[in-house]
C-alpha cells in the first residue's frame, strides 16, 4: 500500500510540475518583453524631456550608432558627446514611435534570452517653449538591446529611411 501511495505521489508531482514549468517560462518570457518595453520608453522620455546623462545611462559601453545621414558613432564616449548637444538652451527635438509599427523580438542562446531586437518607425518634431512646432522626418529603427549584468542595455542603434516631410527644413 506504501508503494502504491508513493507511486501515485510521485506521478501526481511530475504532472504538476510538467504543467508548471511551461507556465513559469511563459511568465519569464512576458517579463523580459515588459522588461524592453520599459527600458525603450525610458530611453525615449530622457530623449524627449531628459538630460543626456540620463538618455546615456541605458547605453552599453560598447555602443555603436549607425545612422544614414549622420554616420556611424562608435563607443560609449563618443555618442555622450553627441548627446551632450540636447543640454543646451534652445528647442529640441520630439520623438514620437509610429504605434502600429513597433516590434519586439526575442535574442536567445538556447533557452536564455540575452537580448532584443526593438524595431519600427518613428516621427521626429522641432519644438518651442516645449510645445511641437512641426514634424520634420520620419525614419525607421532598429535597436540591438542586450543584458549587462542583469540590466537592459541599448547596444547597437540603425537609425535609416529618413524622409524629410512638407515642412522640414532642406
Amino acid at each position: 500500500m506504501l508503494k502504491l501511495f508513493k507511486t501515485i505521489f510521485i506521478f501526481t508531482c511530475a504532472i504538476v510540475l510538467n504543467t508548471a514549468v511551461p507556465a513559469l517560462a511563459a511568465d519569464k518570457s512576458d517579463d523580459w518583453e515588459a522588461q524592453v518595453r520599459k527600458t525603450d520608453d525610458a530611453y525615449w522620455h530622457e530623449f524627449n524631456f531628459g538630460t543626456s546623462a540620463a538618455l546615456n545611462s541605458y547605453l552599453a559601453a560598447d555602443v555603436e550608432f549607425y545612422h544614414d545621414l549622420g554616420g556611424t558613432v562608435i563607443g560609449w564616449d563618443a555618442l555622450a558627446k553627441v548627446n551632450a548637444g540636447m543640454d543646451g538652451p534652445g528647442n529640441r527635438a520630439r520623438r514620437m514611435v509610429v504605434p502600429a509599427s513597433l516590434h519586439i523580438f526575442p535574442m536567445r542562446k538556447g533557452d536564455e534570452i540575452y537580448g532584443a531586437i526593438v524595431s519600427g518607425d518613428h516621427e521626429f518634431y522641432t519644438t518651442d517653449a516645449g510645445k511641437i512646432v512641426k514634424k520634420t522626418f520620419q525614419s525607421s529603427f532598429t535597436h540591438l538591446m542586450l543584458v549587462k549584468d542583469g540590466v537592459w542595455k541599448i547596444a547597437r542603434i540603425y537609425s535609416y529611411n529618413h524622409q524629410r516631410t512638407g515642412n522640414a527644413e532642406k
